[in-house]
Order: structure tokens, then sequence, then C-alpha cells
């Protein structure tokens, strides 16, 4: 096969143990329906067709989607040559499975936070699944930290050494599990953590005269009496929340918070 998608920074499965592994981990059934992103060469999208009810599976890259096309033959495939992670699309499923360039692991995460299924089964750099399971404190807690606790329980189900792929990647994968604990998370909320964490060396106290005073809103301070003196980055995710929503109930509508 011609050399196809280093643009756009994919490392394809080669190790055929690695694919079976993955699909014992996911415990897929023949009632899911599979939501892939990143079909790549196929290896892993042909052995979903064979556990699942339909798989939905999205390439980008038009030579690579050209190739499973033409190669994977199944009646419960749906091939689609396009971005899965658009916002716009609005299929239906059980499962997400990925191995997509690891660029789009944050974006990827915050599009799971928005909808509703069964479980998530995606490769991530080792360092970026760090940021997600960080606690309050942590170097490594971030808004994408916040973001992915407060929506899903992340279990970590195997490290996967850089010879599985190709070519190698310079770092450390690991294959994770995401499953969801709360109603989805809406754009909304996901901007406005994220927008909290840009103060995330601030007080909370600074941060809510900061925002009554900018942004015309009227959160009351008594209310985050016993956390004022602690910064963003040392809250607990429910805490980072819980001012979320104060966020969304004080602030006008016409301010945009970002």
């Amino acid at each position: 096969m011609k050399k196809t998608g280093s643009y756009l920074g994919q490392n394809f499965i080669t190790n055929p143990k690695l694919v079976r592994k993955i699909i014992e981990l996911s415990k897929i059934t023949v009632d899911d329906i599979v939501y892939e992103v990143g079909s790549g060469r196929g290896s892993l999208t042909h052995e979903l067709c064979k556990v699942s009810k339909s798989v939905h599976s999205f390439e980008l890259d038009s030579l690579l989607y050209a190739y499973c096309k033409e190669n994977l033959h199944f009646k419960n495939l749906d091939m689609v040559n396009g971005d899965g992670l658009n916002e716009k699309l609005g299929i239906s499923f059980d499962i997400f499975v990925s191995n997509l360039p690891y660029y789009e692991s944050r974006r990827a995460i915050s599009w799971l936070c928005q909808k509703n299924f069964k479980k998530g089964i995606i490769m991530l750099q080792r360092e970026f699944v760090n940021k997600l399971l960080s606690k309050p404190g942590d170097k490594n807690y971030r808004a994408i930290s916040v973001i992915c606790q407060n929506r899903f329980s992340t279990r970590i189900l195997m490290d996967i050494p850089r010879t599985s792929f190709n070519p190698i990647p310079k770092v450390d994968s690991q294959l994770i599990e995401l499953c969801p604990k709360t109603l989805s998370l809406s754009k909304n909320t996901i901007d406005n953590i994220q927008f909290l964490f840009s103060f995330r060396k601030k007080t909370v106290s600074f941060v809510i005269n900061y925002l009554n005073k900018n942004y015309e809103s009227n959160i009351d301070p008594n209310k985050y009496s016993d956390v004022k003196s602690s910064k963003i980055a040392n809250l607990p995710p429910y805490n980072i929340l819980n001012l979320t929503m104060e966020l969304k109930a004080n602030v006008r509508e016409t301010v945009t918070i970002h």
C-alpha cells in the first residue's frame, strides 16, 4: 500500500495480538453499535465488525478511506470519509473506539463529554492519560482533568509498546476505558471550565471578584467561604463544576466566556 496519512500524525497498529487484546478488553456484544474514529488501515475495524451489531468508522485521509472501502467487506460497516468528531453529526452509538492522532486527544475527550453512550475505548499518549487522571494540586492537573473526571470513570486497561505501531511513535501509549458517570456536559460548561483554568494560579476569592466586576455577574462569595483562599488549581473537580454552574446562572448571556 502507498504510504499515507503521515501528515495527519497517524500511527497504525501492526500487532495482530494487540488488536485481539483490544477487542477482548472492549467487551463489545452483538447488540452494540460501535463508533470508530480513525480507521487507519482497517486492522481494528475488521475485528470490530465481527463482534458488534454495526460499526460507523470514520477516516479523514482519503487514501486510507479508499483502502478500507476496497478491503473491508462487511454488511454491518458504514465507512465514512470525514471527521468523526464533527459536532454536527447526530449518530447514536454504544461504544466509542479510537486510535486517532494524539494531537486530537483533547478534542476527542471534550467531544465525548457531550455525548451519551455506554463506554469509550481509546489509545492515548501516556502523558495525556496522566493529565486525565491528575489530582488537584498536581503539576499536570488541568482543565481537561476536571472535564474528564466530572464526566467519566477512567481506567487504564493496558500499556501499549511503541513497537506495536508503524511508524513507531516517540512516546509511550496506553489503552483506557471511559465510562460515563453523569449526564453529558454541554459545550458551554466545558468552555467555562477552560475559562476558569486560565486563572489556575489565582484564588477562588480573586476569581469571583474578577467575574463580578468585569462580567457583571452576581456570584455570592459567601457560598464559597470554605474554599475562598484556595487556588483554582487546588480545587476538586466537583468544586470547579459548581463554580462553572454559577457562571452559567449569573453571567449575562451577552457575555461570551472562553
